[in-house]
């Protein structure tokens, strides 16, 4: 393959604690949507806390592939994840739902009372290979396109690029 390179993939998730959460619960909700130790938690401010957490390469995602497989949300994911242009749009999670172990996707932050957790994902490469490798189109229930961890990773369909 010569001079292809992996491309960079960034995942950034966030949440806010309020002064009536546990932040540690708020961790473990965060830890259901992407998992990660303890040393990628950052913790900013001190009424309002902010946590941040910060991952590369999309071994970060796999969890969240799988989540969106099981859960049956595979178009409703790709909605919120994709505009119809290419752009990535930041998910938002309900921070309760999370924290009993379910993922549950968000169009604003009014759908959680205590605010959602946010992610965002940066990629160098065609942000479509991303949707579909994270979130393929269905028909009837069925993937009709999904992207191979390889075309993620070299950011571009394959049987385009003649490889």
């Amino acid at each position: 393959m010569g001079g292809d390179k992996e491309l960079l993939i960034e995942v950034e998730m966030s949440a806010l604690v309020y002064p009536t959460e546990d932040e540690g619960k708020v961790i473990k909700a965060m830890q259901t949507i992407i998992p990660f130790r303890e040393e990628d938690v950052e913790v900013y401010g001190d009424v309002i806390k902010e946590v941040v957490v910060r991952k590369e390469g999309y071994e970060s995602l796999i969890k969240l592939r799988s989540s969106f497989r099981n859960n049956r949300v595979l178009d409703t994911a790709r909605s919120l994840l994709i505009t119809s242009r290419g752009r990535l749009k930041t998910l938002l999670f309900h921070k309760q739902a999370a924290y009993v172990g379910k993922v549950r996707l968000c169009d604003d932050d009014a759908m959680s009372p205590l605010g959602t957790i946010r992610l965002k994902i940066r990629y160098e490469g065609d942000p479509f290979v991303l949707a579909d490798w994270l979130t393929p189109r269905t028909e009837k229930g069925r993937i009709v396109r999904e992207a191979s961890t390889q075309e993620l990773i070299y950011g571009k369909r394959l049987e385009e690029s003649n490889v």
